[in-house]
């Protein structure tokens, strides 16, 4: 592949879409204004090494002309070595076309299916010119709101592939929700409907990419309501050209991100020890990394995730187990040696309920057994007499560390006796 930007346009299988057509002069008039350099290709798709000088070859619409297997043969090794394609059809496909267009563009993932899309709500002076404004997400459909196709053959993604792991295809303009196609089943021209069905293609063949519709209308300088400059017909066309010649991928779309601290002095160690372009480069090949296992990578960050708050979770258990006997202790040290009076102690006994969900009682009668001061002739006791009188009494001996007056009663009848 060379470094210049050169489109080849097919000269050789009798295609519709070419440079001296009148009526295709305001694309024509695009590509040079562009800065594309344009190249005919007359002799056909015979030497691959003739295929590589182009960076992007334009297959428009053969009639009455097909493929040779060799010519297949040639195009498959020219995309998947980095080269690209677009090949457009127009209404019927290859039945309408008498052509083979299939049999290259089956190897990419896609085929022209042989009808004409209509929308009987949606459309531009005849049904068969539908709107179209439902586009996926795709650098081709950047800044198209709405566009027109006209006299068109839907495509059709297959559902087998040969070669998964190296094809891609996405359906990237999707017709409307009023849509129906007259299509070709083998004998009769039959009517149907047809909400939702592709009808252009983005393909990514190995190395190189494909895109693949059946409008050859878009190209048209004839028809303002349906050609070249209606609606957002234009900047679609520009947008194909750019993607298929890597004019987007060169000049890249600048994008003010913040990166870890951490990330970015490894990246740039990277970028130095590896000899990549830069850190850009180095960001992309992730990005495109992320985007082909996204599924797999946000199947582990959900499990790594959940497995973060089952930890959290038994974190905050403890900690509350914790916290709640701190609380307790707290509450018991609140208590003091100090003479208290009934309100107090009741308000403790309050506290202490909340915490420990129990039920507490007052065991003593502090309005009646008031704790005996330092009184002249005091009995003395011992311990086995404290022991002693709680057994028989449910009453306390000492309060505070003094004889209670029941405790002293009962030592001056024991000594009277």
């Amino acid at each position: 592949m060379t470094g210049e930007v050169i489109i080849g346009l097919d000269y050789s299988h009798g295609n519709i879409l070419t440079l001296e057509a009148s009526s295709f002069t305001e694309f024509t008039q695009f590509l040079f204004t562009s800065g594309y350099k344009i190249g005919k290709i007359e002799s056909g798709f015979n030497s691959i090494t003739e295929l590589r000088k182009y960076r992007t070859i334009i297959i428009s619409t053969p009639k009455n002309t097909n493929l040779k297997t060799n010519e297949i043969e040639n195009l498959k090794k020219y995309v998947k070595g980095g080269g690209s394609l677009l090949i457009t059809s127009s209404s019927g496909g290859d039945y309408g076309n008498n052509t083979n267009l299939n049999e290259l563009t089956r190897n990419f993932g896609f085929e022209f299916a042989p009808d004409e899309v209509n929308d009987s709500v949606n459309y531009i002076t005849l049904q068969k010119r539908p709107l179209i404004s439902n586009f996926k997400p795709h650098v081709i459909t950047e800044q198209i709101k709405k566009i027109v196709f006209s006299s068109s053959c839907s495509t059709q993604i297959l559902d087998f592939l040969e070669d998964e792991k190296n094809i891609k295809v996405d359906g990237i303009v999707i017709s409307g929700l009023n849509c129906w196609h007259r299509i070709y089943n083998g004998e009769d021209w039959i009517e149907e409907d047809s909400p939702k069905i592709p009808l252009l293609v983005a393909a990514e063949y190995y190395a190189g990419k494909v895109v693949g519709f059946g409008n050859l209308s878009i190209f048209s300088s004839l028809a303002r309501e349906y050609g070249f400059n209606a609606f957002d017909n234009d900047i679609l066309i520009a947008n194909i050209i750019s993607w298929l010649t890597g004019a987007i991928e060169s000049e890249g779309k600048p994008v003010t991100i913040e990166l870890n601290l951490d990330l970015f002095y490894w990246a740039e160690n990277i970028v130095k020890k590896e000899k990549w372009e830069g850190i850009s480069d180095l960001i992309n090949v992730s990005l495109k990394y992320f985007k082909d296992n996204y599924q797999e990578i946000i199947e582990e960050i959900k499990k790594i995730r959940s497995e973060k708050l089952e930890k959290r979770k038994a974190y905050e258990k403890a900690k509350k187990e914790v916290e709640e006997e701190l609380t307790e202790e707290k509450i018991l040290e609140k208590v003091p040696v100090i003479e208290r009076k009934k309100e107090d102690l009741e308000e403790i006994m309050t506290a202490l309920e909340e915490v420990t969900g129990e039920h507490y009682e007052i065991s003593i009668d502090l309005e009646e057994e008031e704790v005996l001061t330092d009184t002249p002739g005091l009995v003395s006791y011992t311990n086995e007499e404290i022991v002693e009188f709680e057994k028989g009494f449910p009453k306390k001996a000492i309060w505070h560390g003094k004889a209670t007056i029941a405790f002293k009663e009962w030592l001056d009848k024991k000594y009277e006796k």
